[in-house]
């Protein structure tokens, strides 16, 4: 958030086009963006999601706003990769859900066996879960079991409150295009 600020304050362009185009947030990118933020975290390190750009005008204008972030990105990675549950892992992404940055935590888990192959020979078994606090609709679970190398996938939304019917046909519409 004191990224984002200091970019809004100084340099508006680049903190809207880093909400529009790198941040995730609730829109037909939010899973590109996760994955984006994801790869990153893996090796690519803080320049490589925000975009050399972006971390070049945060680094000159505020240097320790900077070097804060980057700390925090370096954390985030270490701790992406320590097991929280059994063979869960948790990772926190950030999310802007329309007035600021909040934090969507993704779990992740590869079904192995005790050799470490895969749960059935070929076979590349993923549960995912991800938890979100949205401001308009509250927290939100989307909890996602793909089997077989993307050749089942099963979704589950778990919502405080209810959705809006038209909410409801909404997401088995993306489901389905998403499957198909």
């Amino acid at each position: 958030n004191a990224a984002l600020a200091a970019l809004e304050q100084d340099a508006p362009a680049v903190a809207r086009t880093l909400v529009e185009t790198v941040i995730p947030r609730a829109d037909s990118q939010l899973a590109a963006n996760i994955l984006s933020f994801l790869a990153a975290l893996r090796g690519g390190g803080l320049v490589n999601w925000l975009g050399e750009g972006p971390a070049r005008t945060l680094q000159r204008l505020r240097p320790d706003v900077f070097n804060r972030l980057s700390d925090d990105f370096r954390s985030l990675a270490r701790s992406a990769d320590e097991p929280v549950a059994g063979n869960w892992r948790a990772t926190v992404v950030p999310f802007h859900n329309g007035q600021d940055l909040r934090p969507i935590t993704l779990y992740l888990r590869r079904d192995r066996d005790a050799d470490g192959d895969d749960a059935e020979p070929g076979r590349d078994d993923t549960r995912f879960v991800v938890d979100v606090e949205l401001s308009r609709l509250g927290r939100m679970q989307l909890d996602g079991f793909v089997r077989g190398g993307n050749k089942h996938f099963d979704l589950i939304v778990r919502t405080e409150k209810p959705l809006p019917s038209w909410m409801r046909d909404d997401i088995r519409e993306i489901f389905a295009d998403a499957c198909a």
